[in-house]
């Protein structure tokens, strides 16, 4: 499903998104489009491939999920990945709460699992 988002400009002074490379960055900004309304997804690395580099040969699962593994790193991730009855979810941290990185005019009702850790009474 194509989502029209927009990229806040605080993003590229984000002390922390300055210092991924600029595949990395591609990949995180990629995901703004694959996540859902309220910033979840599957953690799949060939859907999430097929969905934001469908076309570009050099960005392959295997990097996808690399890039996954980074962004899932650290004190203060912008990705978390959670499971839910068997099936591995991601969502973005701040995509809706917190420092948003996106504002949604018409919200769509998500169909997938909220995080336990992060989301622990529905939002969407």
């Amino acid at each position: 499903m194509a989502r029209i988002r927009t990229i806040k400009p605080e993003l590229f002074t984000s002390r922390t998104v300055s210092t991924y490379s600029d595949a990395l960055f591609r990949t995180f900004t990629g995901l703004f489009c694959y996540v859902d309304d309220a910033g979840r997804g599957e953690d799949d690395a060939e859907l999430i491939k097929a969905d934001i580099a469908p076309r570009i040969k050099a960005k392959t699962p295997r990097l996808i999920a690399t890039h996954l593994d980074a962004l899932a790193a650290g004190d203060d991730p912008p990705l978390c990945r959670y499971t839910v009855d068997g099936v591995p979810y991601l969502h973005l941290v701040n995509f809706v709460h917190g420092p948003k990185h996106q504002r949604i005019n018409r919200p769509t009702k998500s169909k997938l699992p909220p995080c336990p850790l992060h989301e622990p009474e529905r939002l969407f």
